[in-house]
């Protein structure tokens, strides 16, 4: 009896493997399976760098500058005291005035253009409010690098309040454009209306 049993025990001992084989053969099938199908049904990315042609770029910069500068220069002499209505009156009569004045007339009519007040209203475009320097030069930075083709420049308009100043016009049509191109970027802006 005893080699029955060490015959029993030793059927008992080895286990079948089958079951094991058989979990670890479908699992990996079924992995490759699933890759195969991933690798199938996703797009393809191209995520090599560098080796294309860069398009040629329009270098147009010089002509934005120009006119920047122009409206950063009337935004300045606002800022030092000076009215925009004034400077933009003075502005039209050189240009307007015949070139057959003497010097001393010249003088004199642009002298007397800046002492008499013009009422005409002035219509500056703003964007958002901000209650420090450091918030409204950030939210500068994103506008200038979202490519909107915005120049603005931060202006306080009062204690730990801050703007970001677009534009100034004296038509209220040119505003409004300028307007329109701002909310078409999804910026909170404004016209505010000054004499």
């Amino acid at each position: 009896m005893t080699t029955g049993y060490k015959k029993y025990m030793k059927k008992n001992s080895t286990k079948d493997y089958g079951l094991l084989k058989l979990f670890i053969i479908s699992f990996f099938g079924m992995l490759l399976v699933f890759t195969f199908l991933i690798k199938t049904l996703t797009p393809s990315v191209d995520v090599s760098i560098g080796g294309d042609r860069p398009e040629p770029e329009i270098d147009n910069s010089e002509e934005m500058k120009k006119i920047v500068d122009g409206r950063l220069a009337m935004i300045q002499d606002e800022d030092q005291g000076k009215n925009f209505s004034d400077l933009m009156k003075r502005a039209e009569d050189i240009k307007n005035e015949p070139e057959t004045l003497s010097g001393s007339n010249t003088e004199d009519s642009v002298a007397e253009a800046l002492k008499t007040p013009v009422a005409d209203p002035v219509y500056k475009v703003f964007i958002g409010t901000y209650t420090s320097a450091e918030q409204a030069k950030v939210a500068n930075d994103i506008i200038m690098e979202g490519g909107s083709n915005l120049t603005p420049i931060v202006k306080c308009i009062g204690s730990n309040n801050y703007t970001l100043q677009v534009g100034i016009f004296k038509n209220k049509q040119s505003a409004e454009g300028l307007l329109y191109t701002i909310q078409q970027n999804h910026l909170p802006g404004r016209i505010v209306q000054e004499y």
